[in-house]
This record gives C-alpha cells, sequence and structure tokens, in this order.
C-alpha cells in the first residue's frame, strides 16, 4: 500500500461520520437532560397542585357528604297525601249488622256530623237492610251500639246516630259536581271486615257522573237508575258505605257498588256526596225519604214472555208498559179510578217501555204533584189524571 493511500483511508478512518457528529451528540444529550429536567419539575408541581385539589375537596366533599347525610336521616317521607289519609281514617267507620243476635254482615260508614257527643254516621242501605242491631267500630277500636235514623233503598242511603265518649270529628263535605275526570281519589274502608278497617285505595275518577241501572229487588230485572261516580280506585266486599275522598281529604262520594267480573276490571262507583247530603238531611229531619206514592203494584210486560204472561193469566193486547196487578185501597191510584189489568202506556206524554223508566219518571216528582197518565184498558187507549200522594 502507498503513503497516499494509507493516508486515505487513515484520514477517512480518523474522521469517520460518527467522529465528527460527536459534538451534535453532546447537545441532543444536553437537551434531553434539559427536557427531563423539565418534565420532572413540571411533573412534581402538578402532583403538588392535584395532591392539595384532592385534599381540599375532600375536606370539601367531607363537609358536603355530611350535610348530605343530615338531610338523609333527617328526611320525612311523609306527604300531604299521607296526612289526608290519617286523618280520613279517623273519620271514617266499620259497620256490623246482626240478625237475631247472630252477626249477620259488615260494611263501612262515615263520620257525617257530630254534636256534643251525638254521632251521626252515613252508610249504604243495602248495608243495614233487614238489621235487628248495627254496631259501628271507630277507628280507636270502639264498638258502639248504633240507633237506625232511617234509610232509603232508591238512593241505598241509610243514617246511623248513637252517643260516644270519646273525640270524634266529621268529614269535610266536598262538592261532588266540581269533580273531572283524572282527578286523583282515594277509597278508605273496611275491605272483608273489619280487621282490615282503615285500607286506603288509591285511583282516578273515571266518570264524574255516570248512570248504571240497578236490579233492587233481586228478580233479574233493572228496576232502577243510579246517579254514580266511576272510579277505577280498588272497591271489595266490605267497602260498602266508605269514602271516597279527594287529595285535599274532602268527602266526595259514597262507595257502593263495583262491576264483578272476571272480565273487568277497575270499574266501582261512589254516589256523589251532594246527593247523599240531601237525602241524608232529608232522613235526620224526617226519619225518612219521602217519595211521591201512586199505590199500585205492576210488572213490566217487556220482562215477561208471552208463555209467561199466560202463566200468569195476564191478558192484553199490549206488548210493553205496566200491568197494574192490583191498586192499593185509599191510594192515589184508586182516587184517580185506575183498575187492576190497566196497563200505563205513558207518564206525562214520555212512553213508558220498563218499570225502570216509570219508576224513574214517578221519582223525579214530588208528593202532592199531579201527572197524567195514558193507559190502555181493554184495548181502549185513555188518559188519568193523578194527585201524587
Amino acid at each position: 500500500m502507498d503513503e497516499n493511500n494509507q493516508n486515505y483511508y487513515e484520514d477517512e478512518y480518523l474522521k469517520p461520520p460518527v467522529k465528527r457528529k460527536k459534538p451534535r451528540k453532546k447537545i441532543h444529550f444536553s437537551l434531553f437532560k434539559v427536557v427531563v429536567i423539565v418534565l420532572l419539575v413540571i411533573s412534581l408541581a402538578c402532583n403538588g397542585v392535584l395532591m392539595y385539589m384532592v385534599f381540599f375537596n375532600n375536606s370539601t366533599t367531607t363537609t358536603s357528604s355530611s350535610s348530605a347525610t343530615v338531610n338523609e336521616v333527617n328526611y320525612d317521607v311523609t306527604s300531604d297525601l299521607t296526612d289526608v289519609v290519617a286523618k280520613a281514617q279517623e273519620s271514617t267507620v266499620g259497620v256490623l249488622t246482626y240478625e237475631n243476635d247472630t252477626s249477620s254482615g259488615s260494611g263501612s260508614g262515615v263520620i257525617y256530623k257530630v254534636d256534643g257527643t251525638t254521632v251521626y254516621v252515613i252508610t249504604n242501605h243495602h248495608v243495614i237492610e233487614d238489621a235487628s242491631k248495627i254496631e259501628v267500630v271507630y277507628s280507636n277500636g270502639e264498638y258502639i251500639t248504633a240507633e237506625l235514623v232511617g234509610s232509603d233503598e232508591y238512593g241505598d242511603i241509610a243514617v246511623l246516630k248513637m252517643t260516644v265518649d270519646f273525640e270524634v270529628e266529621a268529614f269535610n263535605i266536598g262538592d261532588s259536581s266540581l269533580l273531572g275526570a283524572g282527578e286523583t281519589v282515594l277509597a278508605i274502608g273496611s275491605p272483608l271486615g273489619i280487621e282490615y278497617a282503615g285500607t286506603v285505595t288509591q285511583g282516578i275518577v273515571s266518570s264524574p257522573l255516570r248512570t248504571i241501572s240497578v236490579d233492587l229487588n233481586d228478580d233479574g230485572s233493572y228496576d232502577w237508575d243510579m246517579n254514580v261516580i266511576q272510579t277505577d280506585a280498588a272497591i271489595n266486599p266490605g267497602n260498602s258505605g266508605g269514602a271516597l275522598i279527594n287529595a285535599a281529604g274532602e268527602l266526595i262520594g259514597i262507595t257502593s257498588m263495583k262491576y264483578s267480573s272476571e272480565d273487568v276490571e277497575g270499574m266501582g262507583f261512589a254516589l256523589p256526596i251532594n246527593d247523599v247530603v240531601e237525602l241524608a238531611d232529608e232522613i235526620m229531619e224526617t226519619g225518612k225519604v219521602s217519595r211521591p206514592f201512586l199505590g199500585i203494584s205492576g210488572i213490566s210486560l217487556s220482562d215477561y214472555s208471552s208463555y209467561e204472561l199466560y202463566m200468569y193469566r195476564i191478558t192484553t193486547d199490549v206488548s210493553q208498559g205496566i200491568y197494574i196487578a192490583s191498586v192499593q185501597s185509599g191510594s192515589a191510584a184508586e182516587s184517580a179510578g185506575l183498575q187492576a189489568g190497566d196497563v200505563i202506556t205513558a207518564f206525562d206524554g214520555s212512553e213508558i217501555t220498563s218499570y225502570k223508566d216509570f219508576l224513574t219518571m214517578l221519582y223525579a216528582k214530588d208528593p202532592g204533584d199531579t201527572i197524567t197518565l195514558t193507559i190502555n184498558r181493554s184495548g181502549n187507549s185513555m188518559s188519568v189524571t193523578v194527585t201524587l200522594g
């Protein structure tokens, strides 16, 4: 190898690219240390800030949590509605009935008026019907024997009277005419017996005014139309005569009946308190509800087949109306000249198709009113004027 070549390689060996970059490598190393140090300082600073914030927030959270805990501990689950229910339960009673000193049934009632130590309770007529003895069970567990002031089958209302030696409070009476569909209502009573006294169910007003037909004498035919409040609040046997109240705790109805069927749910009915009060006040004043009296015993022709009419020896060419089976002596009907065998076909010009129609029109009148009946007698139509008793 000649000297020139040796010097070439030696020069290249002595001055390799790496060797020429050594100063830059040192610069990079210095910058790296600086960056690391800066990042370390920032990290320590951030950690310090975070630790401070955590400590501060923990103190704040502890205080806040402490406050929240206090609030939860002191939280009162009662509401205006529970207060309303508690008060209503005290004004709702159970009603026990006896026949010949043997328990015959039970229902519910509401404290209507309190006069000193005398208490008046409203319940349903069908709750106390045929009872020889009636007991009222108060919310404090006291059993008090009650006197029946009077009742009305068609209005399904009865008023009881008794004397107590403890404090009781009557319901605040509402206005059932102000009810609207969808309004919240509560039913309170003793379903299935006194052991469940004070049971509360909640629902809404399904319809504030519904007319339903009822069978009062259990003959299978409807013979009366009743105005009722329809609700989906659960009403069970034993609730009859109990309270239907609004969210303000006002008595707006007397629970009376329900549709009972596997195919039907949530159809209960209550008597509007406006109608109830009118009847109850009359019973308290006179012992009864005065209804106009015609003085006949009759049947609805549309309720019987031609074969049944033949079996009962009812002969008439008329297919609908009220067949007069008998006329009471000294009655308004006798005074007007009505006879057994006559068929009433119209009442004040309105056609009569059923006994229910007849009673509805009759009881819309007052004693002493004069009415005009269209009758069919032996195939001949005539008008008869009657002054109701």
